[in-house]
């Protein structure tokens, strides 16, 4: 039976649209290649979008994590918008002197498409709230597997080397162009998407600062254990999702949070006001949601070594961790996180030259 109030999540693995149908399509700009790497990289970073990185596996946020109680705002505002344009022709006929059949009619109209459109925001302002925090997708290196945790608990599990990744955009404004990675499962015919796994990062910048994020997740799947520390060493520090909510503030900070150091912050500091009214409905959805849990087989698959020397979280993150999110560190602590990350960045980068330099990138 057709049920109008069933509430949909906002899970990105089921609810995130493509733009395109196939690999081959328009719509798609690259095929990524998981085996060769690209020499030519800038550098390799995580985007601020890694809760976890340790020798066994390393998982991210999901696609929407970064805005998320956006829908929970725009929703609620719809629905109030809509809901009072519905009552409106019954006041307006209950004051009028005249009752004509045509204002009946009208009326009627008027009621029903705002009845929809009501319905349509209802859907949209909860779809947020009392589902999961966060929709991690977890890669392992060790068994080459990634799982993508789903709404409800299910789990999505593909092999590593089954998985297209690809280069995609879409037009967010007549003058603006936004970037993002997608996972493609592809039916028999290598060709036609079955599955869609939205990597978190989107820019709408150069779509080769993507390929920072691509080489990231890439070298570490593909390389050698001599990767890890310096993959550790690029990431400045991990939201704090994996076993707790995150708190109002931090989720202020992470909407207000710099990718690209200081200059960053003069452009946020304008949307500082947009960022305060969305902090509040996102603490609203993580107060109402769970925090995920992976099924036992994908924990057991999953289980890092005791003595693993790698392992990167939130527990390991700087003090006073606002400061390098809005690009406010002193100038001494400024100098020695940038000398470690882009110390890592270029270690990784020219182990790429020289094994990938004399080969041509796929595309």
């Amino acid at each position: 039976m057709f049920n109008p109030f069933k509430r949909f999540p906002a899970d990105p693995s089921t609810r995130f649209y493509t733009g395109f149908l196939r690999l081959s399509d328009k719509g798609v700009s690259r095929v990524y290649s998981q085996q060769t790497g690209d020499p030519d990289v800038k550098g390799i970073y995580g985007f601020d979008s890694v809760v976890r990185l340790n020798s066994t596996y390393l998982e991210l946020v999901d696609r929407y994590y970064n805005w998320r109680g956006t829908k929970t705002l725009a929703g609620t505002f719809f629905f109030c918008l809509f809901l009072g344009a519905f009552f409106q022709p019954l006041i307006t006929l209950l004051h009028a002197s005249v009752h004509g059949v045509v204002i009946w009619i009208v009326a009627v109209i008027s009621m029903g498409i705002m009845s929809l459109l009501s319905w349509g925001a209802y859907r949209m302002m909860t779809s947020e709230m009392f589902f999961s925090t966060y929709y991690p997708i977890r890669f392992n290196r060790k068994n080459g597997m990634v799982y993508v945790y789903q709404s409800g608990g299910a789990v999505l599990s593909v092999p590593w080397r089954d998985i297209h990744f690809v280069l995609t955009s879409g037009k967010v404004s007549p003058t603006t162009t936004e970037w993002t990675i997608i996972g493609c499962v592809t039916e028999d015919d290598g060709d036609t998407v079955a599955e869609a796994i939205p990597l978190p990062v989107n820019l709408n910048l150069d779509p080769e600062d993507l390929t920072m994020y691509w080489e990231f997740i890439r070298c570490y799947m593909e390389e050698g254990d001599e990767y890890l520390p310096d993959l550790v060493d690029t990431i400045p520090w991990c939201p704090p999702v994996e076993k707790q909510k995150e708190g109002w503030l931090f989720g202020l900070l992470y909407l207000s949070k710099q990718l690209f150091g200081r200059l960053g912050l003069i452009v946020n500091a304008l949307q500082l006001p947009i960022f305060f009214v969305i902090s509040f409905p996102r603490w609203l959805v993580m107060a109402t949601s769970k925090i995920p849990a992976w099924p036992a087989e994908v924990v057991a698959a999953c289980q890092p070594a005791a003595d693993d020397p790698v392992n990167k979280g939130a527990e390991n993150n700087p003090p006073q961790v606002w400061r390098p999110m809005l690009g406010l560190q002193g100038k001494t602590r400024y100098a020695q996180s940038f000398a470690r990350e882009r110390g890592a960045m270029d270690r990784i980068v020219a182990r790429l030259k020289a094994k990938y330099g004399g080969q041509e990138s796929a595309d």
